[in-house]
């Protein structure tokens, strides 16, 4: 991985995703479309997360192991354990109460409705046939997907990594 911080990583892979869910979408591959607009707001959610609350971290869970392979944050109810931001429906439950102060009280107003789109949709949807994805589902997550790359993009000042 080169030296960027994770965070560009994220924002990136974001930006990367959603394209490439455009072009498969528009080519009718709407399995696969799906899927990357899924993986397009989840980086674009976690490059957010990373950025606006300070408790989420990449950093090593317990002194002396090694960085965390995704994000996460101390639990407020028990000190000792982690809550893991790996995937969009764990990320889901916990943006409102981690998006705090002004940006992320913009960022929550625009998601507003959007990652109600995301609930059910899930990365192991890779291993199956793709016969369940119904294009109407697919131009939601669309429209959900660019907005969340849209507001992740106006939160870096419209500068992409």
């Amino acid at each position: 991985m080169s030296a960027k911080p994770v965070e560009d990583h994220y924002a990136s892979a974001a930006q990367r995703h959603f394209e490439d869910g455009v072009f498969l979408h528009d080519d009718g591959r709407l399995p696969n479309a799906d899927h990357h607009y899924g993986f397009a707001a989840e980086c674009a959610l976690k490059s957010l997360l990373l950025r606006l609350v300070p408790e989420v971290s990449m950093g090593p869970k317990k002194p002396g192991k090694p960085p965390a392979t995704k994000p996460w944050l101390p639990d407020p109810n028990d000190p000792n354990r982690a809550l893991d931001l790996g995937h969009i429906q764990g990320m889901l439950d916990v943006l409102p109460w981690l998006l705090r102060g002004r940006a992320g009280a913009a960022v929550l107003a625009g998601l507003a409705s959007h990652p109600a789109e995301f609930r059910a949709w899930s990365e192991s949807d890779r291993y199956t046939d793709g016969s369940e994805v119904l294009e109407g589902t697919v131009v939601r997550r669309r429209l959900a997907a660019e907005e969340i790359v849209k507001l992740h993009n106006q939160q870096l000042g419209g500068v992409r990594p």
